[in-house]
């Protein structure tokens, strides 16, 4: 009975899917990853404030399946770009979605390849169709929402996204991945009405605005952000 009330509720879900082999993924390039902050950017408004804000500097490496992974029903997410921003600060900008099937593994891979205690940010979007507000309006563009670890300092500047909202796929991923580790974490949600990525949707992501000046004044060699965007002086 149970089974058939899982089938009924779960009716895309195989069966078999508990016993089909993990797919695994490999970072090539370097064998570590060093730095204090990683940023990460899921693809459109995320990845379009980072490229705008930050100086970045391609890195040669990689972070794609195993030649051997098993095949899913949905594609794996292509390759991430990574950045150097400066010597302690790099970004890695995402041109596909992961899929939750695959978010689990690629978080854990990417997170295992960093040394140290470092910061993540993950900064992606939230459409306002699927906001859930309990009977309250809807906010409006701009606004920015987020989730953060317990270690993560800084969170002042950034309003906690309410329930009954939540998050999953790569940002759950990141979050405990990071939670389990002691690390910092911060996922920063940029609200989107609509399809398309508007310029109130780039610009809820001012409130990172201090978080990133102070990142500024630790790196050792400074971060470099690109004084033109959104208003910074």
């Amino acid at each position: 009975m149970i089974h058939g009330l899982l089938d009924q509720i779960q009716a895309c879900v195989s069966d078999d899917d508990d016993e089909q082999p993990d797919v695994s993924f490999v970072f090539s390039g370097e064998h570590e990853l060093t730095c204090q902050t990683l940023v990460v950017c899921g693809p459109g408004p995320g990845s379009a404030f980072a490229l705008q804000v930050f100086d970045l500097v391609p890195l040669p490496v990689r972070l794609e399946p195993k030649e051997d992974s098993p095949v899913r029903a949905l594609p794996p997410p292509r390759a991430p770009r990574f950045f150097k921003a400066s010597d302690g600060v790099v970004v890695a900008v995402l041109d596909t979605h992961v899929s939750g099937e695959y978010a689990v593994a690629w978080a854990d891979t990417l997170l295992s390849t960093l040394t140290g205690r470092p910061q993540v940010l993950f900064l992606d979007r939230i459409l306002r169709a699927e906001w859930c507000s309990c009977d309250r309006r809807r906010p409006e563009e701009p606004y920015l929402a987020g989730l953060w670890t317990s270690a993560f300092n800084g969170s002042e500047s950034v309003p906690a996204l309410p329930p009954p909202n939540f998050v999953e796929g790569l940002a759950a991923a990141l979050l405990s991945g990071c939670e389990a580790r002691s690390w910092p974490c911060l996922v920063a949600l940029a609200l989107q009405d609509g399809a398309h990525m508007s310029e109130g949707c780039l610009l809820a992501y001012e409130a990172l605005v201090p978080l990133l000046i102070e990142l500024q004044a630790s790196a050792e060699s400074g971060l470099i952000l690109k004084e033109v965007a959104f208003g910074m002086k």
